[in-house]
């Protein structure tokens, strides 16, 4: 029988013999059996057997531990001080308990829930536990480096030395000779648990002058120290109404203190003791497990986690499940990478299963990732020989990310000025927001969110001939913005097939296919086509008076072309004419004397428009290598009219052509180097939103803007610094993502949306903004979120779609050749995996290495031992995460 079926069954006893309950408690004994008391006045006058015959009917099969079955009066007598509470197994926080349900399935919750899963901060201080099963890992040092970062970027941290066995934390610190006897941890718990309300401020000590760091030692280890600890029962604490390690941080977190910590972190007993189970499984919000991957700690530890991901922290309210992180230490100060490989790959192997309950039942948008949650320490001799934490901050280093864990449930001093409340104008605001997403082919208002960078300046620029990019980082973008500028003329020669327009001698594959045969038939190069297309683009899109060709062109040219059928014709019956390339050179000088002024001749739809299939490709690849070298023969000759070839970096990577070297600092690589630039992207298209620029102009700090700018200028965001980006991007998203390594959102959306190479697409970043923008909306009418536009969760939740896009992108737009590789990774279904998995796949896998949809993971580049997928293609292909260290 179970808790509730037990307390029924009493209930029902006493109601036939018709005596009323004033208390009734039933608890589970932490070894065997159960723990019952029941209060009746109308036990008044019947024997301890009669009690029990009506009380237990029905129950004599039970195994009971302690029975009281008593009158009010005689509950004052015998239970003047522990009183039993009535409780669960689910409700204990104790070892036996805690290992029994996360075993027993029954009482673990259908969904976990982390503070990181919450919209909202967690009412500080924060707690985190520092715990290890085996001792020599560095546990007491990680816990005290924390604590002082922490304090030098400006929190205030009380540390708690809760190892009340081998007390040492205040010796980390230097200020062991300041505790003194009836001081610290273990007289004030036992004050409390008899009544009493200690004077907090006399058990801490300052461990800083400058920085707001302080230390609650366990006590004086000496022989009334032993004494004290020896009266110590933890257990019975969660079995009676008073709960002295619960009042403890009550204290610690109210204004009795003269300070207000926001972080308080706990120091554990190492193994398992009556302690640190609580310590572990009822105060922390982050339980940071210290170990080593040595065989010995995989199974104990392996247990905890699972115990640790079945209980419920204190703030039992929102109904928390402790949050898991992990510090990896200490690994050996190896000079072969393979060592450290080894222990590493070894560790976030092992968390990986131990968190493998978290695939059904966890609630955050985006899985957890183990290497998210792991850090690894390496062993360092100055550290190890160390008396106490050394002053050095090169030295705090290896600590930064674990303090940054906890910086992601603080607000930040950034997040505090920003408006407390946006519910005036947070839904009109959501309507009003627009962010075009897909390919720049079909974005509105173009030029009025197109971001301008120093590169995409050189780009621009008419000396640059050719514009390399992966896919989605911006070409067409840059042709679009050439194209619609109303102060340059330009002349397209070759578009993209969605911006073709009335521009007939813009062809298809199958009239590449044509004109291929054609220059096979009369022996004539892509290069004598490319001279021809050229000439017959600025003859049908000059700017004034057309210069005329040579007589013998103009004789074939006869009337101007209007359907695509028709200039396929007219190049059948040019190309057979002898001379036809110095015919066509000739013409083109003649435009370029007749030019008033720069125009450029823009090339774009090269990766597509000759088509998907092999053929096509080749046919490509000779095409191309004919206009660039062409380019390299005429263009300097010219004046007036300037190349500009927009090209996939694939492509031109396979290119063999002469004086290729000549394109050599005359080229520009679109890449997103600057986080600032890239953002821009969002920003710009943000502030279209008439109610959002005057929030952003309200809300920041008037010096940080530009004097000279008002809300309503179109103006606004082309001359913002990057911390000006930022604070703007923090209004819009917030700062923070609570959950793994990244802890600003910024640093999260540019790691999540980068490619195997991390190159980052403008398209990849809109999209993630669109679905964002829609989830938003929908989860705003049922939990209102009110310090941001879009709450940082939005984005984790966005991410599958993003990665379902971006993949049906890559495959169904460019490259259908990988598609045997990808049914491959599904039937994988996991990242990092052996590159035995994929053998056979050699010019596939080449390929998704330089497309970005495959990384090395492990060995080199001459031998890999595993892949790994990027985020922006793994929820898309169906796989998950296993073990990225």
């Amino acid at each position: 029988m179970n808790h509730s079926e037990i307390k029924e069954r009493i209930h029902q006893n006493m109601s036939r013999a018709a005596l009323e309950i004033t208390e009734l408690r039933v608890q589970p004994d932490p070894f065997l059996g159960w723990r019952i008391a029941v209060i009746s006045r109308g036990f008044d006058g019947k024997s301890k057997q009669e009690r029990k015959n009506i009380a237990l009917e029905g129950l004599k099969e039970l195994t009971i531990q302690w029975l009281d079955l008593l009158t009010p009066e005689e509950k004052e007598q015998e239970w003047a001080d522990s009183v039993p509470i009535d409780c669960t197994l689910e409700n204990v926080p104790l070892w036996p308990e805690a290992l029994a349900r996360s075993r027993s399935g029954s009482s673990n919750p259908e969904a976990i829930l982390f503070p990181s899963d919450l919209d909202e901060d967690l009412d500080r201080p924060i707690v985190a536990t520092f715990y290890s099963l085996r001792g020599g890992v560095g546990r007491s040092t990680a816990l005290a480096y924390t604590a002082r970062i922490l304090a030098s970027r400006g929190r205030t941290v009380l540390c708690v030395d809760m190892d009340l066995e081998a007390p040492g934390l205040a010796a980390l610190f230097g200020k062991e000779d300041e505790v003194k006897d009836q001081q610290g941890l273990v007289f004030v718990l036992l004050s409390l648990e008899q009544g009493e309300e200690p004077d907090i401020r006399n058990h801490i000590l300052r461990v800083s002058e400058t920085d707001e760091i302080y230390c609650l030692p366990a006590g004086l280890p000496n022989a009334n120290y032993a004494r004290l600890l020896s009266f110590m029962e933890p257990g019975a604490w969660y079995r009676e109404d008073r709960n002295p390690l619960r009042e403890l941080i009550q204290i610690l977190s109210s204004d009795r203190l003269p300070f207000k910590p926001d972080v308080i972190l706990l120091d554990a007993r190492t193994g398992m003791t009556p302690l640190n189970g609580p310590l572990l499984f009822d105060l922390a919000d982050l339980a940071i497990i210290v170990f080593f991957p040595h065989p010995q700690a995989q199974r104990g530890t392996g247990e905890l986690v699972r115990a640790l991901l079945a209980a419920e922290t204190r703030r039992s309210e929102q109904r928390l499940t402790p949050e898991p992180r992990f510090i990896v230490s200490p690994i050996p100060a190896s000079k072969a990478p393979e060592v450290v490989e080894r222990y590493q790959h070894r560790a976030i192997e092992w968390i990986g299963d131990w968190l493998s309950v978290l695939r059904d039942k966890q609630s955050r948008s985006e899985p957890i990732k183990e290497s998210d949650i792991t850090h690894f320490i390496p062993y360092r001799e100055e550290i190890a020989t160390s008396d106490k934490i050394l002053s050095n901050q090169e030295t705090w280093r290896d600590f930064e990310p674990v303090a940054e864990w906890l910086e992601r449930f603080l607000p930040t001093a950034s997040e505090e000025e920003l408006p407390n409340s946006l519910s005036d104008s947070k839904g009109q605001i959501l309507n009003e927001l627009e962010f075009s997403a897909g390919r720049a082919e079909y974005q509105d208002n173009f030029l009025e969110t197109f971001v301008e960078t120093q590169l995409v300046n050189r780009a621009l620029h008419p000396r640059i001939p050719l514009i390399l990019g992966r896919k989605g980082t911006g070409k067409t973008a840059i042709f679009r913005r050439l194209v619609e500028d109303s102060e340059k003329t330009s002349i397209v020669v070759l578009s993209p097939s969605d911006l073709k327009d009335d521009r007939p001698w813009v062809i298809n594959s199958e009239s590449f296919t044509a004109i291929d045969e054609a220059l096979e038939t009369t022996g004539k190069s892509w290069r004598d086509f490319w001279l021809l297309q050229t000439c017959l683009a600025c003859h049908l899109s000059w700017p004034g008076e057309k210069p005329q060709p040579d007589a013998a062109l103009l004789q074939v040219l006869g009337t101007d072309p209007t359907r695509e059928l028709e200039v396929v014709r007219w190049f059948e019956s040019l190309l057979p004419q002898s001379q036809v390339g110095l015919l066509a050179r000739d013409w083109l000088t003649r435009f370029d004397r007749a030019a008033q002024s720069t125009i450029i001749l823009l090339f774009d739809g090269l990766d597509t428009g000759f088509g998907n299939e092999q053929p096509n490709r080749e046919r490509r690849t000779k095409a191309i290598e004919g206009l660039l070298s062409l380019i390299t023969d005429l263009g300097d000759n010219l004046k007036k009219l300037k190349f500009k070839v927009l090209l996939r970096e694939d492509i031109w990577r396979r290119l063999r052509f002469d004086n290729k070297s000549h394109f050599f600092g005359r080229s520009v690589v679109l890449e997103w180097r600057e986080r600032a630039d890239f953002f821009k992207v969002i920003i710009k298209q943000a502030l279209k939103s008439d109610r959002f620029k005057v929030l952003v102009v309200n809300s920041i700090q008037q010096g940080s803007l530009l004097s000279n700018l008002s809300s309503s200028s179109d103006a606004f965001s082309d001359y913002l610094s990057e911390s000006q980006v930022f604070e703007i991007w923090n209004l819009l998203v917030g700062e923070r993502m609570k959950g793994g390594k990244s802890a600003f959102t910024r640093n999260w959306v540019w790691k999540r949306i980068a490619d195997g190479s991390n190159n980052h697409s403008p398209r990849a970043l809109l999209e993630l903004f669109v679905e964002a923008k829609d989830w938003e909306i929908n989860e705003q009418e049922r939990n209102p979120y009110q310090k941001t536009i879009i709450r940082p969760r939005a984005l984790s939740a966005s991410l599958e779609k993003v990665s379902e896009k971006a993949l049906d992108a890559l495959i169904n737009e460019e490259f259908s050749e990988l598609q045997e590789l990808i049914d491959r990774l599904i039937s994988i279904g996991r990242s990092p995996f052996k590159a035995t998995e994929v053998t056979g796949l050699d010019d596939q896998l080449k390929l998704a290495r330089e497309v970005g949809l495959l990384s090395i993971y492990e060995g080199t580049e001459d031998y890999v031992e595993r892949y790994k997928v990027p985020d922006l293609y793994l929820s898309g292909i169906g796989m998950t995460r296993k073990g990225q260290a």
